[in-house]
């Protein structure tokens, strides 16, 4: 049963914690924009001044905004949504309940693809942010958000032990 609890628990939170990433971009949404031109624009790259990803034109910007802000948002409602549906059925067999994990799951993986397929593939590496004056937040932060959603899709993937076993 504290398996079943404390993955509903860390489900939710990490769900709260895109929720509140994505509300904080939105909220500040012409700095956000900003950060997406600098970081794209090979400003700041002393280290290794070639980059082999273009700069991108301006409406591809928007796009790569929408994608992080959709996979942010998606990971922090489904999140929320998963854990609450992991609570609400924490008393369930265990087929019922293994059924249940798929939205935090779904959830998990998104914050996965956010944090470090775009961040740590797109934007570190691809961009090469990891050189940029203001590159080492994101570059710090997109490696511990992305690995407490793998951690926490590894723990509830975890199968329930069979109650009769």
């Amino acid at each position: 049963m504290i398996d079943r609890i404390l993955k509903a628990g860390i489900t939710a939170s990490v769900g709260l914690m895109a929720l509140l990433y994505v509300a904080h971009n939105i909220a500040n949404l012409q700095q956000a924009h900003d950060f997406f031109v600098y970081t794209t624009s090979h400003a700041d790259q002393e280290a290794y001044p070639v980059t082999l990803l273009p700069v991108p034109p301006g409406f591809l910007i928007v796009i790569a905004m929408v994608i992080v802000f959709a996979l942010e948002g998606a990971a922090g409602l489904l999140g929320l949504y998963g854990g609450w549906k992991l609570l609400s059925l924490r008393n369930a067999d265990v087929a019922t309940f293994e059924a249940a994990k798929k939205w935090a799951k779904i959830a998990m993986g998104l914050a996965v693809l956010n944090w470090w397929g775009l961040f740590q593939g797109v934007a570190i590496a691809g961009y090469q942010l990891w050189q940029m004056p203001l590159g080492q937040g994101p570059f710090d932060g997109s490696w511990v958000y992305g690995a407490m959603a793998m951690m926490t899709l590894i723990y509830v993937s975890m199968r329930e032990p069979d109650p009769a076993s």
